[in-house]
C-alpha cells in the first residue's frame, strides 16, 4: 500500500504503530500475545504485561524493525524467537522483565546482523540463563550482546502482581 503517513510524502513503508498499556493472557493457543510476522514491521510494542505462552516476541515470516521494550513477560517458555533481517532493520528487545518457565532465552539473532539486546532482567527456574547457546554472562562478553542484563530465579508472584500493577497504572 501507498500512505504518506511515515514522512508526509507518498511511500510504501508505513508509520510506526504502538502497541501499549494492555494486559495480554495467552491461554489457549499458547503462542505468544503479540505476533509479529509476514512481514510485520514497524512496531513498537511496550509497557505491557503479558502473560503465558510459549514466547515473548515472536517476529518471524520476513517480519523486521519490531521493538519489545518495558514489557512485562510472565510465566512465557522463552523470551522471543525471531528472524533474520537486514542490517538497520534488526528487531530490539530491551528493558523488559522476563519470568520464564525454563532456562534459555529462546531464538535471538545471534550473529551480524543480531538482534539487539539490552538491560533485559531474566528470571528463571534456576537463575541461571542460556542465550546463542551459551551462559548469558559469556554471550554479553564474547559478542557484546544483551547487555545490562541479569539473570536471577524466579521472583515471589506479589512481585509480578506488582510489576503488572505499575506497567497498567494501578
Amino acid at each position: 500500500f501507498l500512505t504518506t503517513q511515515r514522512t508526509g510524502k507518498p511511500s510504501m513503508i508505513m508509520a510506526w504503530r504502538e502497541i501499549h498499556h494492555n494486559f495480554f493472557i495467552d491461554n489457549y493457543s499458547p503462542q505468544e500475545d503479540v505476533d509479529n510476522d509476514d512481514g510485520s514491521c514497524f512496531f513498537r510494542t511496550h509497557d505491557n504485561f503479558l502473560v503465558y505462552g510459549g514466547q515473548g516476541m515472536k517476529n518471524d515470516f520476513g517480519g523486521h524493525d519490531n521493538r519489545h521494550y518495558n514489557n512485562t513477560y510472565a510465566y512465557v517458555g522463552r523470551a522471543l524467537g525471531v528472524t533474520t533481517t537486514l542490517a538497520g532493520h534488526e528487531d530490539l528487545f530491551a528493558g523488559n522483565k522476563v519470568v520464564l518457565t525454563n532456562s534459555d532465552v529462546g531464538g535471538p539473532i545471534c550473529d551480524a546482523p543480531a538482534t539487539k539486546m539490552a538491560d533485559n532482567a531474566y528470571f528463571t527456574p534456576d537463575g541461571k540463563l542460556a542465550e546463542c547457546g551459551v551462559a548469558l554472562a559469556e554471550n554479553q562478553k564474547n559478542r557484546s550482546m544483551d547487555l545490562g542484563s541479569t539473570v536471577a530465579k524466579h521472583p515471589a508472584d506479589d512481585a509480578v502482581i506488582a510489576w503488572a500493577k505499575a506497567a497498567l497504572g494501578f
